[in-house]
């Protein structure tokens, strides 16, 4: 039986600032990474390397079963870039979700994958936090905005547990589960992403490993040049 904390219910405000200040760190994040993708779009299993670093900039290398490049994805200052290297194009345009979903299907922004992988909460564009109750050992915390809703489920040392994404009628737009943290890195790390996006049927875990913290990628991780010779397509 999970253990039950007492007392009074928590304040919503005031939990997320302290969930908020429990995940300060890491600044940056590599690792390498499978990806396990059921989708309508680019299903499949990946075998990935992946650079972050807070709060938007996200490399993802798609990996042969070699281990050679199939393709880069770089998010960086709201830019994107794709090399696909297996069908010699290279796309360009801003960081929407659809555009990161080339490589891997997700209906996040940049900044909510950067957030998910370091193990902190999404920020929700112009959302407060409205409600927090004590949930078994944890808690429980929402968040509003005039549109969305979002609901984040903490343990009881603040690792986020889950973190839900709702329409203003409550239906669920994506929800992404967190586990077998790791706290080497001086806050808790998830290894283990389980994503579920209903509305687009998808379904991606993802499993990191090899997890370096707070070392910074290397220079020009977060660039992405047109190599000679490649179409160039303009996305929006």
């Amino acid at each position: 039986m999970p253990q039950i904390v007492q007392g009074p219910p928590p304040d919503p405000g005031a939990l997320y600032i302290e969930a908020k200040k429990a995940h300060g760190v890491p600044e940056t994040l590599s690792c390498d990474a499978k990806a396990f993708v059921e989708a309508p779009e680019n299903a499949g299993r990946y075998a990935l390397h992946v650079s972050v670093k807070r709060p938007v900039s996200i490399r993802i290398e798609a990996l042969t079963p070699m281990g050679d490049p199939a393709a880069v994805l770089v998010a960086d200052q709201g830019r994107f870039a794709l090399l696909d290297l297996r069908n010699n194009v290279f796309y360009r345009g801003p960081a929407t979700p659809e555009n990161l979903s080339r490589l891997i299907p997700a209906p996040l922004r940049d900044e909510e994958l950067v957030a998910l992988i370091t193990g902190d909460i999404p920020e929700l564009p112009g959302g407060r936090p409205d409600t927090a109750a004590r949930d078994g050992d944890g808690y429980r915390l929402s968040m509003v905005s005039p549109r969305l809703r979002q609901e984040v489920m903490l343990g009881g040392d603040l690792r986020v547990v889950q973190v839900r994404r709702l329409d203003a009628a409550g239906a669920l737009l994506w929800s992404v589960g967190l586990d077998e943290h790791d706290d080497s890195s001086g806050a808790q790390v998830p290894r283990l992403l389980r994503l579920l996006a209903p509305p687009g049927k998808i379904k991606v875990d993802l499993r990191l490993r090899n997890v370096i913290a707070r070392k910074p990628p290397p220079s020009g991780a977060f660039l992405l040049g047109v190599p000679p010779g490649m179409k160039v397509e303009e996305v929006q």
